[in-house]
């Protein structure tokens, strides 16, 4: 049984690192928003949120948090689209040959219009958060590295609570986003929110620029994640339809018939080697290009109508493009309107700039 522990306690050892070159691995902090962020900070919620959150939850740790919970949301879109692809796939071998083609055909379909649908929901966000950022100064995807320290889960001497990071975004909380970091951080301080009151209408130089635009920052937090959620899942919805085009069927030919050594007696290792590293080249620069040019024709069929089709049919491709880009441009003209209306009216005499404001 673990005993409380105080923090008095001369026994808890923290084992910060006390050179200055480890110093910005202690404390939280914004990083840059690029695409290799993005891809690190997936790689570790995604890797983590599959193995070690739910080994902490179910053995009941004391670390284990709500943001752990709320991460591990990814395991089911994983095992739904597995088993998505799957079903479709794995009883192909028991029908018959032309209804095995014909299954197969659409079995692969389905698996890549899965793919298509994580691309689309998961690169389309920039086209809500990028123009709202523009205008209005307020970068919803803004990330940080936020460091804590664990609580001890052994008494005494032995209870050595070494700092650990999570990825998350600085506007990740409606009510509490990050104004430590921004004030802090030398690329953005206190000069960051006259920026954004300068951009949302509000005037320069305020006597107290943070509590006069948190109000209009919280409310486009609200409307941009609103916008982006409608906007991401109407354009992976488009994914979807792009993979049942008959376009696709140039890859999967492509990579049915790609290139395999075929062993031969007398073959030296050297050969082996080299005839698959040959095969591998060939397919992947065939594969790539054969992929670009299907998703050229794709693009095209789910526009235009595949040949044949009449009717709704045929315009449906279409009219499902133009209402995600409506959706999209929509939701970015309302965040951005609704804010600088807000910078406009809201009241100036709630707060007395003759006197010196502190926010809490």
């Amino acid at each position: 049984m673990i005993s409380d522990i105080k923090l008095s306690d001369k026994n808890v050892n923290f084992c910060a690192k006390s050179s200055k070159s480890d110093k910005k691995n202690q404390e939280s902090e914004i990083l840059p928003n690029n695409i290799s962020t993005k891809i690190n900070q997936k790689y570790d919620k995604t890797l983590n949120s599959l193995i070690e959150y739910p080994a902490k939850g179910l053995a009941g740790h004391v670390n284990s948090d709500f943001y752990e919970f709320l991460s591990m949301g990814i395991i089911p879109y994983i095992a739904g689209s597995a088993t998505l692809m799957a079903v479709f796939n794995l009883v192909n071998k028991s029908l018959r040959p032309k209804a095995r083609i014909f299954a197969g055909n659409n079995g692969k379909k389905m698996a890549l219009g899965v793919l298509l649908y994580g691309a689309g929901k998961n690169l389309t966000g920039d086209l809500v958060t990028k123009p709202v950022a523009y205008a209005t100064g307020v970068d919803i995807e803004l990330p940080y590295r936020n460091v804590y320290y664990p609580l001890p889960t052994e008494a005494g001497a032995n209870a050595n609570i070494m700092p650990e990071h999570q990825g998350r975004k600085v506007f990740d909380s409606r009510e509490f986003f990050r104004k430590d970091l921004l004030e802090k951080d030398p690329r953005y301080g206190k000069e960051y929110y006259n920026k954004v009151a300068k951009k949302l209408g509000l005037g320069e130089n305020l006597n107290d620029p943070v509590t006069e635009t948190t109000p209009i920052i919280q409310n486009i937090i609200s409307t941009t994640k609103t916008a982006k959620s409608l906007s991401t899942y109407a354009w992976a919805a488009a994914g979807v339809g792009l993979a049942m085009q008959d376009s696709w069927h140039d890859l999967f030919d492509a990579v049915s018939n790609r290139k395999r050594y075929v062993s031969k007696s007398g073959d030296k290792f050297g050969t082996k080697i080299t005839t698959r590293v040959k095969n591998f080249g060939y397919n992947t620069v065939d594969i790539t290009k054969t992929f670009g040019k299907s998703f050229v024709k794709a693009c095209k069929s789910l526009w235009q109508g595949e040949t044949g089709v009449t009717g709704i049919r045929k315009h449906a491709g279409k009219a499902w493009i133009i209402f995600s880009a409506a959706l999209t441009l929509g939701g970015v003209v309302n965040t951005i309107v609704r804010a600088r209306k807000l910078g406009k009216t809201v009241d100036k005499n709630l707060i007395d700039k003759s006197k010196e404001s502190t926010v809490i």
